[in-house]
């Protein structure tokens, strides 16, 4: 027979006079309860122990006991229904019973609503092991985080059985840290609802990436690369490399003032020296032409470059020669060619445009 409180999702207010906070979060996890540190949707009981009674947390969980969204209870009740004395009370009586109908198979509604709450419950637990630890026969607490694990595994599963439903957003903060490694994140990996999956760095999602597409990368893959012009000034750049579903993408970007760039493509079966070998010698092509003079004016009547948001003007640059111009910077052009044709073309950023 499960105990009343197996699989229910608990927040504790204040601290317990009996023990301390930690045995009571022993004693429920031994059956099979969950913590959690805030009032959601979720959570089925409150718990008020000793607390001077002017926490939000408090005000939150009487309003919800009201309206029969949790049961509140106090130290000796939750004892008491732990060591199996009383069972729990009712929800509030407050809130009558409404009586909905619906529309569907309700069987598999409710069968797809009890597998999010198991699939949430188990994220919880695996979250508290990181968090709280698992207390070991010695009195120790020894933390283990499984999140990682947890997080790819998902994320895997999601991508094979419902590849349809897996995007992701390529972004540059910094801010964000990897779920997995605590890196700088480069991906966000979510469904096309917008619901995020998980935030993983570059290696982190090139390495899940590889195992779901079954490619072969290199066990290191080289960050930077310095190329030499023809006028033997080196050049020094960032490297990413991508694994997508359909491809993989190698971008070296300039470090320093100028921001020279350049990408290629390949299948997934394409070894990374082919692709880094075609990269260097893109890099050396696009460094010898020179589509701009001294002055800033375009020298032979093409320009050809890249777009690029510039954060602290709130608006993009054009990257011509590995130097940002405004669109103003450009106008300087136009005079000289009054009554000339022109032609403005966009393309992708592998694109060869002439």
């Amino acid at each position: 027979m499960s105990h009343p409180f197996e699989n229910k999702l608990f927040v504790f207010i204040g601290n317990p006079i009996r023990c301390s906070r930690r045995e009571a979060i022993d004693a429920l996890t031994t059956v099979n309860g969950v913590i959690e540190e805030r009032i959601s949707t979720f959570t089925d009981f409150a718990v008020e122990f000793y607390h001077n009674g002017m926490t939000k947390k408090h005000k939150i969980a009487v309003e919800h006991d009201r309206k029969g969204c949790l049961v509140l209870l106090n130290e000796s009740q939750f004892f008491d229904i732990l060591e199996g004395k009383t069972k729990p009370p009712d929800r509030s009586e407050h809130v009558k019973p409404t009586l909905v109908k619906m529309k569907g198979d309700f069987e598999a509604y409710s069968k797809q609503l009890e597998k999010n709450r198991d699939e949430m419950l188990n994220q919880k637990r695996i979250n508290n092991m990181a968090k709280y630890g698992i207390t070991m026969p010695d009195g120790s607490i020894t933390k283990v985080d499984l999140r990682p694990l947890d997080i790819t595994r998902r994320i895997l599963e999601l991508m094979k059985t419902q590849p349809d439903h897996v995007g992701y957003v390529i972004v540059g903060t910094p801010y964000d840290k990897c779920d997995v490694c605590d890196n700088p994140i480069k991906v966000h990996i979510n469904n096309n609802r917008g619901d995020e999956y998980g935030k993983l760095c570059e290696d982190c999602y090139n390495k899940l990436m590889a195992e779901f597409t079954g490619t072969v990368v290199p066990d290191i893959i080289p960050k930077q690369l310095s190329v030499k012009d023809n006028k033997g000034k080196i050049h020094h750049f960032d490297l990413e490399f991508m694994i997508f579903a359909n491809g993989k993408m190698l971008t070296a970007i300039e470090r320093g003032p100028f921001k020279y760039k350049a990408e290629v493509h390949g299948e997934l079966y394409i070894e990374f020296e082919t692709m880094l070998k075609a990269l260097k010698h893109k890099l050396k092509k696009e460094l010898s032409i020179k589509y701009m003079d001294d002055k800033g004016r375009i020298a032979n009547g093409i320009a050809v470059g890249y777009i690029e948001y510039n954060s602290k003007r709130d608006a993009c640059d054009i990257i011509i020669d590995g130097k940002p111009y405004t669109w103003s910077d450009l106008e300087k052009n136009i005079p000289t060619h009054e009554g000339w044709k022109i032609k403005i073309e966009f393309g992708d950023f592998d694109d060869v445009l002439e």
